[in-house]
C-alpha cells in the first residue's frame, strides 16, 4: 500500500463574529486487490476502491451582525433585540472527485477462467461519454463492434486496462444550520436551531455498471447509474431546542 499526498489548510481563528476552516488534499493511493494476490499481486495493483483524488472541505461559522454589541442596531434592547439580534449562521461544504472503477467484459470465462476479466484498452473511454442517467457514463460500445474503447484478450491472457483506470461522478454536499439564542437573566439562555443535511438536495451518483457486452451478449444497463453513492442522503431536516444554564 502506497500512499501520497499534498495537504493544505486555512484558517480563520474567531474573531468579529466569524471562524472559518477550510483544506484541500490532492492524493494518491495504490495497493494490491485481494483478487489473484497469490498467484501475481502485481496485476491487481492500482488505485484503492476508496480513494477519491481531491477533497476540499469547508466548515464556516457567523454570528450575524445585528443586535447588541454587534455592527448595526447596537443598541438595540428588548423586543428588538429579540427580534434581530444572537443570530447564527454555519455551513459545512464537502466536494470530492469521483471514486475509481474496474470495467470487465461479458464472456470472459471463454478467454480464461481465473484472474480479472479487463479487457485491453485500445481507444478512448471517455468518446461518447454522458451523464450515465440519460446516456453511458463511459463509451459502452460492445467489444468487438466498430468504435469501440475496449478490445477481447487473447486467449489465456490478462487485458492491458489497469486496474480501477476509469473514475466515477464526483460527490459534494452542503450541510447548513440556523441559530437563534434568547437571554435570560445571567448566563441562563435558549437557543433554537434549524439543522440541514444536503441543504440543495443535491444526488450523490453511484458508479455506472461497468460490464460491458460483446457480439451475441450485449449489456443494455452498460454505463448506465442506478443507485446514490454511499454514504449520500437526500435533504433532512431537524429542529432542536438547547437550554444552558
Amino acid at each position: 500500500s502506497s500512499y501520497n499526498a499534498l495537504q493544505a489548510k486555512l484558517t480563520k481563528r474567531y474573531s468579529n463574529g466569524i471562524s472559518v476552516l477550510t483544506h484541500y488534499t490532492l492524493q494518491t493511493h495504490k495497493n494490491n486487490d485481494g483478487d489473484y494476490f497469490f498467484i501475481d499481486p502485481n496485476v491487481n495493483y492500482g488505485p484503492a476502491n476508496f480513494i477519491r483524488t481531491h477533497v476540499f472541505v469547508l466548515a464556516a461559522n457567523a454570528e450575524l451582525p445585528f443586535g447588541k454589541g454587534h455592527r448595526w442596531a447596537s443598541d438595540a434592547s428588548g423586543l428588538k433585540q429579540a427580534i434581530i439580534g444572537d443570530w447564527q449562521v454555519n455551513t459545512n461544504v464537502t466536494i470530492q472527485s469521483g471514486l475509481p472503477f474496474n470495467v470487465d467484459y461479458r464472456d470472459s470465462g471463454a478467454d480464461r477462467d481465473t484472474g480479472p476479466n479487463r479487457p485491453d484498452l485500445i481507444g478512448d473511454p471517455a468518446n461518447g461519454s454522458g451523464d450515465g442517467i440519460t446516456s453511458p457514463y463511459f463509451n459502452v460500445t460492445p467489444i468487438g463492434t466498430s468504435g469501440s474503447a475496449f478490445g477481447r484478450p487473447a486467449a489465456g491472457t490478462f487485458g492491458s486496462l489497469p486496474r480501477n483506470e476509469l473514475r466515477g461522478p464526483g460527490w459534494w454536499n452542503v450541510g447548513a444550520s440556523l441559530f437563534k439564542r434568547f437571554r435570560f437573566a445571567g448566563d441562563t439562555s435558549l437557543e433554537f436551531r434549524i439543522e440541514v443535511q444536503n441543504l440543495f438536495n443535491h444526488i450523490n451518483l453511484n458508479n455506472p455498471d461497468a460490464n460491458i457486452g460483446v457480439p451475441g451478449n450485449n449489456n443494455a444497463n452498460a454505463g448506465f447509474i442506478t443507485s446514490m453513492a454511499p454514504n449520500a442522503l437526500p435533504r433532512n431536516l431537524q429542529f432542536a431546542l438547547r437550554f444552558q444554564f
